[in-house]
């Protein structure tokens, strides 16, 4: 059976599937009082269902999991995480659409080779 698109992560299971050899690992960080979160999650999974298979997708509640939200300095959600080897590559703090979200992952998986890939912030500003 194919791996669920995106797949809910808490404290018992969030370090073992960042530890996923060679592929980059996309976590969203929500919470369920989060207008903006709720906003999102429709354009979180259509980016997740594009690129089933290419990357790997969880989705965490911050509000449950606040030492690993603490740990990854996320002070805001809904916050986006790009993980390669266990360890932190980039990320997005806010909304953003779609299109921008999943270039964003495509540039990781073109430019990341082996998630051998530098640290990268990108700040939504609006202008491209």
């Amino acid at each position: 059976m194919d791996e669920p698109q995106i797949i809910e992560l808490s404290e018992h299971n969030f370090d073992e599937f960042l530890r996923k050899p060679g592929k980059l690992v996309v976590v969203e960080f929500v919470t369920s009082t989060c207008p903006v979160c709720q906003a999102m999650i429709p354009i979180y999974d259509q980016v997740a269902n594009e690129l089933s298979g290419k990357a790997s997708f969880a989705r965490i509640d911050a509000d449950r999991n606040s030492q690993i939200a603490m740990k990854f300095g996320v002070m805001g959600v809904p916050a986006f995480k790009f993980f390669c080897g266990g360890k932190e590559v980039g990320g997005i703090v806010g909304a953003t659409n779609a299109t921008a979200l999943a270039n964003t992952v495509k540039d990781f998986l073109r430019h990341g080779v082996g998630c051998k890939s530098t640290p990268l912030v990108y700040e939504m500003d609006g202008y491209g």
